[in-house]
Formats: C-alpha cells, structure tokens, sequence
C-alpha cells in the first residue's frame, strides 16, 4: 500500500539518490537541465537540510510502499494574490520507473492534493516540460489543465 510522509534528515541519502535519477531522465529528455552532473552530493546535501529548516516554504514528501522508498515529491509553498492565499507548487515528483504504470503517480498526486488542502492551500501548481508528453498526458488525465505560459529561467552567479 502506498504511503507519503515528510521526509526527515536520515532521509537525505535516498533523496539525493532519486533528485539525482530524476534529474538524469529529464536531462536525457531537455538539454536545458544540464547542471546536475556538476551538483556535489554535499551540495545536494546542504539543499535538502535548507528546505528542512524552512518548513514553511518547503516540504519534501517521501512515497514509500512497505516502508520501502518508492518515489518522491519537492513541494514549495508561496502567497498568490491571485489564488487569495496559499498555493502549493510540486516542484518534482518522481517515482522510480519499476513503480511506473501501477497507478501510484495518480494515488501520490491525490495525496498531495489531499495535503496542499490540509495546509490551508488553495491552489496546486506544477510544470511539466513541453518535451515530457508522457507527463503532460498524465497531468490532463488526473484533472489539470494547462495555461499558455512561458517559464523563464535566469541563474544568478554567486
């Protein structure tokens, strides 16, 4: 049976490991998303217990199923004026290809709406890459609909 919880800091190495499977997917699929190679696991590391300790901005979920890592979800909160109140925005979700095509991805994703509502959420909000039709297909199957919009991505050197 499927299960989510909020993944705490003995959790940071199965985290890095699947960001890091994720990331490798979409990079094969969007040459846009070219840094993960060049990403430190202590890098990775110091990113996990950051959003650890912004709880109120950042919740990782972790999917298990028999207590066993399955998949996972990057969820961040922000303040929208034009959802009068809190939007919850699945930055990734990912579940490992094995677990793909037995319905998890729908059951993980009414998990996190049941979780955004629980939070005082009012809307959820994702992206999916124009290149991912498997995921696009998949969002509009579950309820979503999409918006023309343009993602625009500036990385700022430190």
């Amino acid at each position: 049976m499927l299960r989510y919880r909020l993944c705490n800091e003995r959790d940071c190495t199965v985290w890095i490991k699947m960001n890091r499977d994720f990331m490798k997917e979409e990079i094969n699929d969007n040459e846009f998303w070219n840094e993960a190679d060049r990403i430190s696991d202590d890098e990775f590391r110091k990113v996990f217990l950051a959003g650890l300790n912004s709880p109120e901005q950042v919740r990782f979920i972790m999917f298990e199923e028999d207590e066993e890592p399955v998949g996972f979800a990057n969820l961040m909160t922000a303040f929208s004026v034009w959802s009068h109140g809190k939007a919850m925005i699945v930055d990734d979700f990912y579940f490992k290809a094995g677990m793909r095509g037995r319905g998890y991805g729908r059951r993980g994703m009414e998990m996190i709406e049941e979780y955004a509502k629980a939070e005082g959420c009012k809307r959820l909000q994702l992206l999916a890459a124009l290149t991912n039709e498997n995921a696009m297909d998949f969002y509009k199957a579950i309820g979503y609909q999409s918006t023309d919009m343009k993602f625009y991505v500036k990385y700022l050197e430190d």
